[in-house]
């Protein structure tokens, strides 16, 4: 990293030391998130409790692409989303394949998004594959997602995926990620799941692979930043570079970035792998339920909840004013700053972990323009502090 000058501001993830705390709309989602509700949905995924679209009542026994409980599954997943107040959108593609996906539209950049996934196929063939671990594990995840964050607005819009074909190479994935790119769409994070439920030695180890892809580095530091400022303490270790044996890959093939979060596959695989016994009894709930509340409290940072930008000051009837823009940026950010009483501010900055990485930039006359080019692209946050009030906003650096 370049010697920082006083014009060149690294404006990062986390409050400083003097305002760092947990955002409520975080801490709430992330608390919300529920063994009974993510067992309840895994028990009728995996086959143990009969599920009705709308035919009859009907057993989910296989969700292999060649066995009619693939479809079956597809088509109750899109039930629940509709039943949480989703109105569910399906990719189709080559001769039967079925993305499913629920969105949640962002309130400032609809345009934005940023994808929880999982895949819904499941192995090995025959009749019955329950894939209660892989990855009916990831998959409930993602709806306990979008449960948890239905209530709440965000500023990006997020993607609730889950993929088909997975088991077959990724295909499904792969359709979408082309097609997003294809499209130019603007995907700020893809946060995966697949394996998320199993824990057989009892050490709780996870792991994220990442790779240094776009802005793929930063959001494992999102992660690790989840992971200490919301309580979760899971033993983590990062796998860089990550594994490509996921849909996460997908997103790198494509330029976006992404990161997997899994059990711990290196060390303790799960025995059941790709067989008729991964069922939903040999996997750990509370392991499983603290894989989910990082995923999706990660997710939840990344898309912004709209009480993001935080403000305290001692005077409410002199609300002080603070502009970053262009927003996304790419080299030249440019800051207004005005509070009624004073048009001097100190910026402070600190980076993922809490640790201070840059010198105090004084902001005189309400404005300055700071070269972020040295930045590595992600999701940032400047302070400014004049007397009694405190100003933070978050912005986006681009590749």
């Amino acid at each position: 990293m370049r010697t920082l000058l006083p014009a060149v501001i690294m404006l990062l993830l986390v409050f400083p030391a003097s305002i760092r705390a947990q955002n409520p709309a975080i801490q709430q989602i992330v608390d919300a998130v529920h063994v009974d509700s993510l067992t309840w949905r895994l028990e009728r995924l995996s086959g143990i409790q009969p599920v009705d679209v709308g035919s009859g009542v009907q057993t989910i026994l296989s969700r292999n692409k060649f066995q009619p409980g693939n479809a079956l599954a597809a088509d109750w997943l899109q039930q629940e989303f509709t039943r949480m107040g989703y109105a569910p959108e399906v990719q189709a593609f080559g001769a039967q394949g079925e993305n499913i996906l629920g969105v949640k539209t962002g309130l400032v950049h609809p345009e934005r998004k940023v994808v929880i996934c999982g895949h819904y196929d499941s192995m090995p063939g025959g009749t019955t594959a329950p894939g209660a671990d892989d990855d009916g594990s990831g998959v409930c995840a993602v709806m306990e997602a979008a449960r948890v964050m239905a209530g709440h607005d965000f500023e990006n819009t997020v993607v609730f995926a889950l993929w088909d074909e997975e088991e077959q190479g990724l295909i499904g994935s792969a359709y979408y990620t082309s097609t997003a790119a294809g499209n130019d769409e603007e995907i700020l994070a893809a946060v995966q799941m697949d394996a998320i439920g199993y824990d057989g030695d009892g050490d709780g180890l996870m792991r994220i692979h990442t790779r240094p892809v776009a802005n793929s580095i930063a959001i494992k530091d999102s992660a690790l930043m989840v992971n200490t400022t919301y309580g979760l303490g899971l033993p983590i270790v990062v796998n860089n570079p990550g594994a490509t044996y996921s849909d996460h890959a997908s997103f790198w093939s494509e330029g976006y970035g992404a990161i997997l979060v899994i059990e711990d596959w290196d060390g303790d695989p799960n025995p059941h792998y790709h067989t008729s016994s991964d069922r939903l009894e040999y996997m750990d709930l509370a392991y499983w339920q603290g894989l989910t509340k990082l995923t999706i409290g990660t997710a939840a940072a990344m898309a912004v909840p709209m009480s993001d930008t935080q403000v305290s000051f001692s005077d409410p009837a002199i609300p002080p004013m603070f502009e970053l823009f262009p927003n996304p940026v790419r080299e030249l950010l440019h800051l207004r700053y005005g509070s009624g009483a004073t048009t001097t501010a100190i910026m402070t900055i600190t980076d993922a972990t809490g640790r201070d990485v840059g010198q105090e930039l004084t902001v005189v006359n309400g404005s300055r323009t700071v070269d972020v080019s040295g930045l590595a692209p992600g999701a940032y946050i400047a302070c400014l502090r004049s007397g009694r009030i405190v100003v933070s906003k978050r912005f986006l650096r681009l590749p």
